[in-house]
């Protein structure tokens, strides 16, 4: 369960361009598009300066662009950057963003201390760190400003369960009883634990809402807001498309899919958890040089 930086790279150099139409083909990932939006309105505007990790091929990034006074973008994988800066290209962003990165939040040690107003790693990028989450999340807070904010998403392990129930019986049949508790206890895919050639390249921690509290146990910032996203993803796709059919019915299920993310019950039953940090006041720590640059 080490966390090894090429495998979620490798990974995403093969998804290619299909990255950027996670969140368009179905009716779930319109849900979390929906959702992520509303939280990233509510926390970011046009005095901020904003650090977007783990941008993919843009999906949010078209979206920060028009929100943020500064954005820098930033991944893992440079097939996914040099997507990322293909499609701001296209939608007319381009201009608006200050830089692209390639970065691994695994080691944000280059970046300046107190350098940004927002950081924002959704979608679930913190998912892949697996023993080095906690390392992470301290990385994520150190580059904010005193009183920053970091929007942090990460993928739900009881919603994946739920809707992934029909597949189970075939994995127990192809893995075995006690790679199937292993997923169920720890909400981990790797390799070794939960074995196949899917798993063997995408290494995952599946989270619950109280190991997520636990990592941010104890960091200089507080937790401000939880959501659930993609809640109403439990209906399963089929009921969510046929709902959809009706602008009336899909539009009013839209906005209760926004009321019951802030429902402390219903955390756990997103597809994604999404939290949002606020850095404590005080000094910023030596080294920062004010944000002019990612490097400075």
């Amino acid at each position: 369960m080490t966390y090894d930086p090429e495998i979620p790279r490798q990974f995403y150099d093969n998804l290619g361009d299909r990255e950027w139409h996670r969140l368009t083909k179905d009716r779930l990932g319109e849900l979390l598009f929906h959702v992520h939006m509303d939280v990233l309105r509510l926390h970011i505007g046009p005095e901020h300066s904003v650090l977007e990790l783990g941008a993919g091929a843009g999906i949010f990034t078209k979206e920060l662009a028009l929100l943020a006074g500064r954005l820098v973008v930033s991944d893992l994988s440079q097939v996914q950057l040099d997507l990322n800066r293909q499609h701001m290209i296209g939608a007319g962003c381009f201009d608006r963003i200050s830089s692209f990165e390639n970065l691994d939040i695994g080691d944000l040690s280059e970046l300046d201390a107190g350098t940004f107003d927002r950081v924002v790693c959704i979608g679930g990028p913190l998912s892949y760190l697996l023993d080095r989450e906690r390392t992470a999340l301290e990385g994520l807070i150190r580059i904010l400003r005193p009183g920053g904010r970091l929007v942090v998403g990460v993928m739900s392990l009881l919603s994946t369960v739920i809707r992934y129930m029909r597949g189970l019986k075939n994995e127990k049949e192809s893995y075995g009883i006690d790679a199937i508790r292993w997923l169920l206890e720890t909400g981990i895919q790797d390799g070794s634990n939960y074995p196949g050639p899917q798993h063997a390249k995408h290494h995952v921690h599946m989270m619950r809402s109280d190991e997520l509290d636990a990592l941010c146990d104890d960091l200089p910032a507080t937790i401000i807001e939880k959501r659930a996203a993609g809640l109403l993803a439990l209906a399963g796709e089929e009921a969510l498309e046929v709902a959809a059919q009706d602008p009336d019915l899909w539009q009013l299920l839209l906005d209760r899919e926004l009321a019951y993310s802030k429902q402390p019950g219903s955390l756990d039953l997103g597809a994604n958890l999404l939290y949002v940090l606020e850095k404590e006041s005080g000094d910023v720590t030596s080294g920062s040089r004010g944000g002019e640059g990612v490097h400075g």
